[in-house]
């Protein structure tokens, strides 16, 4: 075997006497076919990428068009409360807002009261997964076909089925780390949550390791079918291992592939969260190390596609890295984040964040919270509730001001609150804390890193109904106090603002109490606003908690579809309808509203953390 060197991959040649040419180098790999499919798969990421930009374009001009005409003439609210072409109505209901099957949608599919497997995508979501999961198949298949059927010419096909395979999952790796980037631009270019480039990432991952799959037993089996000096069968695959570090680093590759897809499993990866994500961080560097010096060592010509997604990973860390750094320090004021804890009633905590520079942000937003002293330095997802600059004016108030920087007012530190649900791991860990210490608070220091989401404006609605389940009113909250603000200086269209909260029992109307005693306090609050909350578990005898005036009360479950229905009756302008809240409830709430997206001018909106 002295004239066999596996590491030359610039031997592409069919007559040469190497019993294992198919096994290692070009030989067979059709390269030019190779780059043609890997063209038809970017100009198919294109095709969608540009359809959607149009339509964000659209969207947004039409939304800004409706907002500026609602402003200038109330009277013109009429016109947009109906959809102008019926087919568009059609197209929400049928594709845009439809679960693959009836109402299923981000309800869990349960394997029992304690295992999840996760969620179903939407109607379109999975047209756009079939055709692209359907095109890589295709692709994949697409090998020359070799002229005659005899061993030589076999090999040569399988050659091409790895060349192709192997092409494609390296591509393919592109869009999964793009899609896995919380900074990812599409999210903002497309007005796209973070949730579903999750669901995109979760199936070109899948992807990736099926194409991967198909590469190594392309090449196990050439090398399991060539034999010389004794070799042949398992022992050439084992001579073949022995002789290039490409192909061990390779395999390590692709055994963090397989590592990668089994925790990722919805039950283990709902079930031991932060134990996945560090798994996860850890098989992902395995698999990029183990891909990096697979085809480094035999100088591959995808390297440049490489090169692209670890520059991606590379410059969102430092991305992620400066926005950390700078909200949460102060070099002047030697200052960095503290973390104000509060236990309150049902089983949850009010989480505020006394940032060290200002916080600008957006409502429905939110954020990823750092608490080392609960949960070392794993972060987590949270709606950001509620927001609070703390303005530090320069205007001398004992003299009048003589220049216009004397009028200038220079905002300070920000507070940040989240309300956080004591569930497992880190969240439990959080209220046991808090709920044992001194008076249920206690301080502790942390980082938060953000804004994110709050991609999907609400001004240009006159119609707004906000429905919230548990603690997804803190998604839902600050959009009352921009819209009633709005509304007040005439920079939106808001002219109602349902809120529709449902929890089990009374005394979590603590955790927003604070909140809506500053939103009565705001002008117009009572003729623009509307609170409606119901109580699943409550009994009317039994609760004696005080209420503001003016909040409804109900006591059972909330039917979203009769809360839709009556508000349609004394809609203004067009409607928009917002979930932030459990899996079941959600989708009864976009289950009513696409009944009614043909029948007057109706947006829905959801915001989730299936992932």
């Amino acid at each position: 075997m002295e004239n066999v060197d596996i590491n030359d991959v610039s031997v592409a040649n069919a007559s040469s006497t190497d019993p294992f040419k198919y096994s290692h180098g070009l030989t067979g790999v059709a390269q030019t076919a190779n780059y043609l499919y890997v063209n038809l798969l970017t100009t198919t990421a294109v095709t969608f990428t540009l359809l959607l930009v149009l339509f964000r374009i659209i969207t947004a001009i039409q939304h800004d068009r409706r907002r500026v005409s609602a402003i200038i003439c109330p009277e013109s609210q009429d016109f947009w409360s109906n959809n102008r072409y019926r087919w568009w109505g059609n197209f929400k209901r049928h594709v845009a807002y439809s679960p693959i099957w009836r109402n299923r949608h981000n309800r869990e599919l349960q394997l029992s009261s304690a295992m999840g497997m996760g969620t179903l995508p939407s109607r379109l979501h999975f047209v756009i997964i079939l055709i692209y999961a359907t095109s890589n198949v295709i692709y994949c298949f697409m090998v020359p076909e070799a002229p005659e059927r005899d061993e030589d010419h076999l090999k040569m096909e399988i050659a091409a089925f790895r060349g192709r395979t192997g092409s494609l999952a390296v591509f393919n790796m592109i869009l999964t780390i793009l899609f896995a980037l919380r900074n990812n631009p599409f999210i903002w270019l497309f007005g796209i949550s973070f949730d579903t480039f999750n669901l995109f990432h979760r199936w070109t991952a899948r992807i990736v390791f099926l194409e991967a799959l198909g590469h190594i037993s392309a090449w196990g089996l050439n090398t399991y079918r060539s034999s010389a000096d004794g070799l042949g069968k398992w022992k050439s695959i084992d001579w073949v291992l022995g002789q290039s570090m490409s192909y061990q680093w390779g395999l390590v590759g692709f055994i963090a592939f397989a590592v990668l897809m089994l925790h990722s499993l919805g039950p283990l990866r709902h079930a031991f969260y932060e134990t996945f994500l560090n798994l996860h961080r850890l098989s992902v560097m395995t698999a990029i190390l183990g891909v990096w010096f697979h085809m480094a060592k035999h100088a591959l010509p995808q390297m440049p596609w490489l090169y692209l997604f670890m520059s991606f990973l590379l410059g969102e860390f430092l991305l992620r890295a400066a926005r950390i750094a700078y909200y949460n320090s102060s070099c002047k004021q030697r200052k960095w984040t503290k973390v104000n804890v509060e236990a309150l009633a049902g089983g949850a905590c009010r989480v505020s964040f006394e940032l060290a520079q200002p916080w600008t942000s957006e409502p429905g937003c939110s954020a990823h919270i750092y608490l080392p002293t609960v949960a070392w330095f794993a972060s987590h997802p949270f709606s950001i509730a509620w927001s609070k600059p703390t303005e530090d004016a320069k205007v001398n108030r004992e003299k009048l001001p003589t220049t216009i920087e004397d009028l200038q007012v220079k905002e300070g530190s920000s507070t940040v609150t989240c309300v956080i649900r004591a569930r497992t791991g880190m969240t439990r860990k959080l209220f046991n804390r808090a709920s044992t210490s001194k008076c249920s608070t206690f301080t502790t220091w942390g980082a938060i890193e953000g804004p994110y989401g709050s991609f999907r404006s609400l001004d240009s609605y006159g119609t707004v109904l906000l429905f919230a389940g548990g603690v997804g009113i803190t998604h839902q909250i600050s959009f009352i106090r921009h819209l009633l603000a709005g509304h007040n200086t005439r920079t939106v269209a808001a002219k109602k603002v349902c809120l529709i909260w449902t929890i089990t029992k009374m005394e979590m109307f603590e955790w927003i109490a604070p909140w809506v005693d500053e939103l009565m306090a705001m002008p117009n609050y009572d003729e623009v606003v509307r609170i409606h909350l119901y109580v699943s578990r409550g009994d009317p005898s039994a609760d004696n908690y005080n209420l503001p005036d003016g909040v409804e009360v109900w006591y059972g479950r909330c039917n979203p579809q009769e809360v839709i229905d009556r508000e349609i009756l004394s809609q203004v302008g067009a409607m928009g309808v917002t979930v932030c809240g459990p899996g079941a409830f959600s989708d009864s709430v976009r289950g009513a509203a696409r009944r009614r997206a043909n029948l007057r001018s109706i947006d829905f909106i959801e915001e989730s953390f299936s992932y």
